[in-house]
């Protein structure tokens, strides 16, 4: 479904720039306690390793939510969906998905589309 947020994008405008997204996770409340011990570790092992190859910009713990938010540097939505799924918590996890940009990238799209 949010692909459709692209249809508005001018052809080209995208082609050579990796794909932002802000990912909202929390953890489903019929966890188990003892699987969430089990996958918590293995989770924040992956997320540091995402850092390090740049996939992940930003991250963040959200208090008292049991969650995470997070923005992805994406080459692709085939490279957001492995590095949704390979998350080591996906199958106990809701995620919130929305694609964003900069305000710079945003406001000079505006200026394209008002043809100015």
């Amino acid at each position: 479904m949010w692909t459709r947020h692209f249809n508005f994008v001018p052809k080209g405008l995208l082609e050579g720039r990796s794909l932002r997204f802000l990912i909202i996770g929390r953890v489903r409340p019929d966890t188990p306690v003892d699987v969430l011990s089990k996958l918590l570790l293995a989770q924040m092992s992956y997320l540091d390793r995402m850092r390090e190859e740049g996939k992940i910009k930003e991250l963040y713990h959200l208090i008292g939510k049991q969650g995470i938010a997070m923005i992805c540097d994406v080459g692709s939505d085939e490279e957001l969906s492995r590095l949704v799924s390979k998350d080591p918590l996906f199958f106990h996890m809701e995620r919130q998905i929305y694609p964003v940009i900069t305000p710079e990238a945003h406001r000079g799209l505006v200026k394209e589309l008002l043809g100015k």
